[in-house]
């Protein structure tokens, strides 16, 4: 699912404790779901001492944010997203609120000649006929084997009952 923000956005918090700050997105985790804004979500940290801070201490550090908490930022106000395409292939962010673009998602892309692909990309082989014959006459040989081994075992079986009885 493509995203509504990427990293250096600035944007605004429509919920949560921090409801109506903005701030400048320092990483997006597409993954999670969760974005890490500047000046948002401020959580303190106690640091142990180690080699390198013998003191150790109290540190006050942002903490990521769920990305349906925020929206971009336009004149002040937060917008939702709209995704267009353009008539040269490039796709692009465009705020709702005003209409103006926010983001090229990807560039022009060049349209390819001789039609449409089947999905995924993928293009069939083609297999010629004497490839197509082989595979027909291995078949047979196995399908023949087959059926002279199952006939032997049913015909011991049936004469061992024979004898049984």
């Amino acid at each position: 699912m493509p995203k509504h923000v990427r990293k250096g956005d600035t944007v605004v918090v429509t919920s949560g404790k921090d409801r109506g700050k903005t701030g400048e997105v320092l990483h997006v985790y597409p993954d999670d779901d969760r974005v890490l804004v500047q000046g948002v979500n401020m959580v303190t940290k106690n640091i142990r001492p180690t080699q390198a801070n013998p003191q150790g201490g109290v540190v006050r550090r942002e903490a990521t944010i769920h990305i349906s908490n925020i929206s971009p930022s336009v004149d002040g106000k937060p917008s939702r997203v709209r995704f267009e395409h353009k008539p040269d292939g490039s796709k692009v962010r465009v705020a709702v609120r005003g209409g103006s673009e926010i983001g090229v998602v990807h560039g022009p892309r060049e349209k390819k000649a001789g039609g449409a692909t089947p999905p995924g990309g993928a293009t069939r082989k083609k297999t010629t006929k004497k490839k197509a014959a082989s595979k027909k006459a291995s078949a047979k040989k196995t399908t023949k084997k087959a059926t002279k081994k199952t006939t032997k075992k049913t015909a011991k079986k049936a004469a061992s009952k024979k004898s049984e009885s």
